[in-house]
């Protein structure tokens, strides 16, 4: 059971945010939560022949996985002072974008891919159509879960829905992914590699962390920190799955390695060696922006303490 006990402590510095002031935080049982809460948020299935879209999008979402991004939007909210649970519903949303991108992202057009975590992809099972028409609809209940958050007001529930819509739009999870897909061979920098992972993961991450702290209530330079913090997990979470691509086989990774091929990225600019040292910095530029004794810090540093994992 992992823990985060109550912190005294305080950081200074206008950018630098507080620790939570909750007792305590299981991790364990932030997972447990957002898997119940992710799957009373999806339509039941109707069983008739309108109900693939609904078994395909609740495939897509709950499906194995990490809930990553919900548990890092819980713990900016309780970073910022908030009550974690607070951002529940938020966090869920976050995680049904990053399920819907991962639907369009495994399509033939795109990376061709047949297993997704452990399972047939959802265009594998239930077919290019239902893939394509699930995406879309997911993403739609995702601004319908923020809408139907009875706990927030009307504008912080618009300023969410515009993180989310910056997250996977022509700033975010679209353009990274037509990015990659159009110049994955082509010479390319490191400046401009980390500008296609920030596009293609670290946006939604950036999201994920503003939108935790806006709705616990942190300040102007407490968000802006918090944005530095998202964007650095995202780029150790790139780092991560690229690796993972290029080093794991289908059993170890519950997905389709090797999908990389043919397209620069860190593990051919770098080589292998210099991955784990880079991730290590991502958690420390995090830690640097979060200060002592942080729930997203306990998290992240435990998250990435193996290097590498399925994304």
């Amino acid at each position: 059971m992992r823990k985060l006990g109550r912190s005294s402590g305080m950081v200074t510095g206008e950018a630098r945010l507080r620790p939570s002031l909750d007792a305590a935080y299981d991790f364990d049982a932030l997972l447990a939560l957002t898997n119940t809460r992710l799957a009373a948020l999806m339509p039941r299935e109707s069983g008739d022949e309108t109900g693939v879209l609904l078994t395909a999008s609740r495939m897509a979402v709950l499906g194995q996985g990490k809930r990553v991004r919900p548990l890092i939007t819980m713990l900016a909210c309780a970073h910022a002072g908030g009550d974690a649970q607070r951002a529940l519903d938020f966090g869920c949303a976050v995680e049904i974008v990053h399920a819907a991108s991962l639907v369009l992202d495994d399509l033939p057009c795109m990376d061709d891919a047949t297993i997704r975590r452990g399972a047939p992809t959802v265009h594998r099972a239930y077919g290019e159509d239902a893939a394509v028409l699930s995406a879309i609809a997911l993403v739609n209940e995702a601004h319908r879960t923020i809408l139907n958050d009875q706990g927030l007001g009307a504008d912080c529930k618009l300023a969410l829905q515009g993180l989310l819509i910056s997250a996977i739009g022509f700033e975010g999870l679209a353009q990274g992914q037509m990015r990659d897909l159009r110049d994955g061979a082509e010479a390319r920098t490191e400046h401009g590699l980390r500008q296609l992972n920030h596009l293609k993961t670290g946006a939604l991450f950036v999201a994920a962390c503003r939108g935790g702290g806006l709705i616990g209530g942190a300040s102007p330079d407490q968000i802006a920190s918090l944005s530095r913090v998202g964007a650095a997990i995202g780029f150790a979470f790139q780092l991560c799955d690229d690796l993972l691509d290029a080093t794991a086989t289908v059993e170890t990774a519950g997905k389709n390695v090797a999908q990389d091929q043919g397209k620069l990225n860190f593990v051919d600019l770098w080589g292998p060696g210099r991955f784990r040292a880079a991730v290590r910095q991502c958690v420390s530029e995090a830690n640097r922006n979060l200060g002592t004794d942080s729930p997203i810090g306990a998290y992240v540093t435990d998250l990435f303490s193996h290097a590498a994992f399925p994304g």
